[in-house]
C-alpha cells in the first residue's frame, strides 16, 4: 500500500508540474472492474493534451480517455489502470452550417447539448445514447454503439464526415473533412469509432444532420408471447407503415415501466400483471404520422397484440428516451448483461432459443429488436443474498458459454457489458477472437506502439 501511495504521488506530482495543480485530482469514484487509477488529469486544450500524451508514451503511463463515464465498465479489466483523462473541457461546437447540414463539435460535448444548439437551427445528429446528458460525442463513437432507432440510423459511423485525433506522439490527425462529399484514400473514420479509444483520444468530429421532423407519435402494445411481438414487429417493418424503430420486451421489463409511466401501464391493464410489449417510434409530418400510426395499430391487432396506447409529441419523445435508458437502468440490478447481434430475420429464433439459459435459476429479460438484429439479455441479481461469489460466477460463466454457443451458430456476436470481475479475469467480454485479430495487433502496435491507450480493455487484450 506505501508503494501505491509513493506512486500515487509522483503521478500526480509530475502531471502537477506538467499542467498545474487545477487539472490534476485524485480518482475517486473512476474505479474501473475493481480497479482505482491513480490520478485523474483535465487537460484545459490541445497544447496541455498534446503535452500529457507525449509525457505519457515517455513514461510508459497508461492513459484511460474518459468522457462521461456511462459505459467505463464495458470492455476488458485494463492491464494497468494509471491516469483517467477526462475530456470534459472539450465541449463547445466548433462549427455548423445549417445550409450545409454540417456541423463540427468537441468530443467532450454530450450528445444532449449537441442536440439543444442543433435545434436551434431546426436540425438534428442522429446519434443515440443512453444517458444523453451525461453521454459524450467521443465516447459514443469510440464505443460505435447505436439505440433503438438503429433500424433507420443505423450506426454513428454513417453520420460522421470527419474526425481529428491526438496520437500517442501528441500530433492532432485528420480525416474526412466538414463537408458530405469527401475524397480520401484510407476510411479512418470508421477505423476510430468503435475502436474503444484504444487507437488514439478523439478531440473532434463532423457529422451530418437531419431536419428535426415536426410532428413524433408512439405505439405500444401488449402481446402473449415475446415471440407474438417480434413476429408482428418483422410483418410491420416491411409495410409502407413502418416505424423508424420497433422493440420488443420481455414481462419483466414492463415493471421499469409501471414506474415511468402510469397512464401507459392502466391503459394496457398492466398495473397487476406482466406481458411483453412492443414499442413503434414514428415521426414525420402530423398528418402522414398520425396516419401510419393507424395503419400500424391496426397491422400489430392483426398480429396478435392484445391492446395498444397511443402516445404523440413530446410524450412519445420521453417514451423513446425511456426505451433508449432501459440497458443502463436494468443494468445497475443484473447479474449478467449480454447484447447478441444477428441477421435481423434470425432474431426471434436467436430469442426463443436463448430465453430458457438460466443464471442461479433465473430466466432472461429481453428487449429486442427485430429490426437491426440486436437483443439484450438481462440475468437479474439472485435475491439471496447468502449465495457464494463462486456459484454466481460459474452460473454466469455457464451461460456466457450456452449463449456464445448459440450465437456461433447463427454467425453473430455476443459481448459480455455487464459481470461480475471474477468472470471478467476469465473471459473476454468481447467473444470469440475474428480471422483479423492480427492485422488489429498490428494496427495498435502502429497507432500506440507503447500500448498506454486503455490497454488490454479492447478485443483479444487490445
Amino acid at each position: 500500500m506505501d508503494l501505491e501511495f509513493k506512486l500515487q504521488s509522483y503521478l500526480i506530482d509530475q502531471l502537477s508540474q506538467l499542467l498545474g495543480g487545477n487539472s490534476v485530482s485524485t480518482s475517486d469514484g473512476h474505479e474501473i472492474d475493481g480497479l482505482t487509477p491513480q490520478a485523474v488529469v483535465r487537460p484545459a486544450d490541445l497544447l496541455q493534451l498534446s503535452e500529457i500524451m507525449r509525457w505519457a508514451a515517455s513514461k510508459q503511463v497508461s492513459l484511460l480517455p474518459r468522457g462521461g463515464g456511462t459505459r467505463s465498465s464495458l470492455g476488458n479489466i485494463p492491464l494497468k489502470t494509471d491516469v483517467v483523462l477526462d475530456m470534459g473541457a472539450f465541449d463547445h461546437v466548433l462549427d455548423y452550417q445549417p445550409a450545409d447540414m454540417t456541423a463540427t463539435v468537441e468530443a467532450g460535448m454530450t450528445l444532449s447539448s449537441m442536440q439543444r444548439q442543433l435545434a436551434l437551427g431546426g436540425e438534428f445528429v442522429p446519434l443515440e445514447s443512453a444517458q444523453s446528458d451525461r453521454s459524450t460525442i467521443g465516447g459514443i463513437l469510440s464505443v460505435g454503439a447505436g439505440g433503438p432507432l438503429s433500424h433507420t440510423y443505423g450506426l454513428p459511423r454513417e453520420w460522421l464526415i470527419g474526425i481529428s485525433v491526438m496520437t500517442t506522439k501528441g500530433i492532432v490527425t485528420k480525416a474526412g473533412g466538414k463537408v458530405v462529399k469527401n475524397v480520401t484514400g484510407y476510411d479512418l473514420n470508421k477505423l476510430y469509432t468503435g475502436a474503444l479509444g484504444t487507437l488514439g483520444v478523439i478531440v473532434e468530429a463532423s457529422f451530418k444532420l437531419l431536419p428535426r421532423e415536426p410532428h413524433s407519435g408512439a405505439l405500444v402494445v401488449s402481446f402473449p408471447t415475446v415471440e407474438a411481438s417480434i413476429a408482428a414487429g418483422r410483418k410491420l417493418l416491411h409495410t409502407p407503415a413502418a416505424p423508424l424503430g420497433y422493440h420488443c420486451v420481455s414481462s419483466g421489463v414492463t415493471n421499469w415501466l409501471k414506474h415511468f409511466s402510469q397512464p401507459v401501464s392502466q391503459e394496457l391493464g398492466l398495473e397487476n400483471r406482466e406481458a411483453p410489449l412492443c414499442f413503434s417510434y414514428f415521426a414525420g409530418r402530423a398528418q402522414a404520422t398520425k396516419r401510419r400510426m393507424d395503419e400500424a395499430t391496426a397491422v400489430l391487432l392483426s398480429e396478435g397484440g392484445n391492446a395498444t396506447y397511443r402516445i404523440e409529441g413530446n410524450a412519445a419523445d420521453e417514451m423513446l428516451k425511456w426505451l433508449t435508458d432501459t440497458a443502463s437502468i436494468i443494468k445497475t440490478s443484473s447479474t449478467l448483461v449480454m447484447k447478441i447481434s444477428v441477421q435481423p430475420q434470425l432474431a426471434s429464433s436467436v430469442s426463443k432459443e436463448c430465453a430458457d439459459i438460466t443464471v442461479l435459476g433465473q430466466i432472461p429479460d429481453q428487449v429486442v429488436d427485430p429490426g437491426f438484429g440486436s437483443i439484450r439479455f438481462f440475468w437479474s441479481e439472485p435475491g439471496n443474498d447468502s449465495t457464494q461469489a463462486s456459484d454466481v460466477d460459474q452460473s454466469v460463466l455457464d451461460a456466457i458459454q450456452k449463449i456464445r454457443a448459440i450465437i456461433h451458430r447463427y454467425k453473430g456476436s455476443a459481448v459480455v457489458e455487464n459481470c461480475p470481475v471474477g468472470v471478467k479475469r476469465q473471459i473476454d467480454i468481447w467473444g470469440h477472437p475474428p480471422d483479423s485479430l492480427e492485422l488489429m495487433q498490428s494496427i495498435k502496435k502502429r497507432f500506440d506502439p507503447d500500448c498506454i491507450l486503455n490497454p488490454g480493455r479492447f478485443l483479444g487484450g487490445i
